[in-house]
């Protein structure tokens, strides 16, 4: 069996369409089609069931996926010894990354990176948990960093990058009823609330925290851009909860104030996610273990604000 059928066999697994699968590994559609019927006549398997709405994995096919991947990884493994053998670290790395990161580590593991290898180009897309799931399947990205709240299939693989804490956010010149360890939001309700959408993944866990607790919400408003968020709570009554990391950027309290929730204190886990088909590369790798670094020295900064 040749290692590009088993290329074009994971294609259509992920995409659940020959059409979108022929497209995403830049070959036809018939050309897909002929390569997976090649392997089922062989062996006498059928890999997928098909429709007019798209093609469905049989249990087969799905048993087959987990043993391709196998493969796929292997071959990319040694491609990269080839590399490391040549001593060049080069390529071009695509990473998805929430706006937690992109406004508070980012910058200082970029400057690192380009400095530390400055053969490889580096392409960063800003965007939500769900969006950058997607794009991480569909092999638009080689990694992402996303909320560990997320669900995931056969295709994807999860890393623990770290816990960081959920804080309140407000006007940097509203009285705030402080604890020993951060804000409670029970001695504040009821609340206007800026919220992110529902396909943020970390939605449903601040509701969730809200019911669990008895904390009032007298309104809410949905935006789903971190710029508009901030600069909404700096200029009005509403409130808003950001992860810590994001809001390192503002603990000189000058335009917002940060605390930590408590009482209790609510908590958000990051997680690097990547396919199972696809290993890191040495060039991917590499700026993924400068990130983690970047992050865990942002991890150990209290998130109150200085006044």
């Amino acid at each position: 069996m040749k290692l590009q059928q088993l290329r074009y066999f994971a294609a259509v697994y992920e995409h659940r369409s020959f059409s979108a699968a022929a497209k995403h590994v830049n070959a036809t559609q018939s050309g897909l089609s002929m390569h997976v019927s090649q392997i089922e006549q062989r062996y006498g398997v059928n890999l997928f069931s098909r429709s007019s709405s798209g093609v469905t994995p049989t249990e087969e096919g799905r048993s087959f996926y987990g043993e391709a991947v196998k493969v796929l990884a292997a071959a990319r493994r040694a491609e990269d010894k080839l590399l490391i053998l040549s001593k060049s670290v080069v390529g071009h790395v695509q990473i998805g990354l929430m706006p937690t990161f992109t406004r508070a580590v980012l910058t200082k593991a970029l400057l690192r990176f380009n400095n530390e290898y400055p053969e490889v180009r580096l392409s960063i897309s800003e965007a939500y948990s769900g969006t950058l799931a997607q794009e991480v399947t569909k092999g638009r990205l080689d990694f992402a960093v996303v909320p560990a709240s997320l669900d995931f299939d056969d295709v994807l693989i999860s890393k623990p990058m770290g816990e960081d804490r959920e804080c309140l956010v407000c006007a940097a010149d509203r009285e705030l009823p402080m604890g020993e360890n951060g804000v409670s939001l029970k001695q504040m309700s009821p609340l206007k609330l800026v919220l992110p959408g529902p396909g943020n993944a970390r939605r449903h866990r601040i509701e969730n925290y809200m019911q669990v607790n008895n904390i009032e919400v007298s309104e809410r408003l949905e935006i789903d851009t971190m710029h508009g968020t901030l600069d909404l709570v700096s200029n009005s009554d509403w409130l808003s909860i950001l992860p810590g990391v994001l809001c390192l950027p503002d603990l000189d309290g000058k335009r917002r104030q940060v605390m930590p929730l408590a009482d209790p204190p609510l908590t958000v886990d990051y997680m690097r996610i990547e396919t199972r088909k696809r290993p890191l590369s040495i060039a991917a790798q590499a700026f993924a273990d400068v990130l983690q670094e970047e992050l865990n020295s942002a991890l150990e900064v209290n998130p109150i604000s200085r006044h």
